[in-house]
């Protein structure tokens, strides 16, 4: 009877990592080609958001770094009027997910693209894999 138990335990086990795997999968960020991204949006805006980003050759990195972002909404009817007002967060990820570096704000009124001011140390866009927005948290 305990061998039971421990299969079912086991099999249990299994399917909740199988689903989580599975939940995973399916999730789905936007970004303009840094690789990857990361998406977490707050109920101010169910409309896709795109974080693009400038280079500029910066000698301190021996390179071209990213130097600024723009947070726009893809929308048709763009609509971020209700995210007026709310502070956001933009991360650019290297390798393993590490900051590279972080711009914050506050999204303004009547906007339907936002740029925040660049980065106190620009980071060099060859390391840069991936984006990462917080709106409203």
């Amino acid at each position: 009877m305990k061998a039971f138990r421990a299969l079912g335990a086991i099999v249990a086990g299994v399917v909740v990592l199988g689903t989580g795997q599975a939940l995973a999968a399916s999730l789905n960020a936007s970004g303009q080609s840094l690789g990857s991204g990361q998406q977490v949006v707050s109920a101010c805006t169910s409309d896709t958001l795109l974080v693009s980003y400038t280079t500029a050759y910066t000698p301190s990195v021996g390179g071209y770094a990213v130097t600024d972002v723009t947070i726009g909404d893809t929308a048709p009817t763009p609509d971020l009027a209700a995210c007026a007002g709310q502070p956001y967060r933009v991360t650019l990820l290297g390798t393993g997910g590490t900051s590279l570096g972080e711009v914050t704000g506050t999204v303004p009124s009547l906007a339907t693209s936002f740029s925040p001011a660049g980065f106190v140390s620009p980071p060099a866009a060859s390391a840069v894999t991936g984006v990462s927005l917080v709106l409203g948290g």
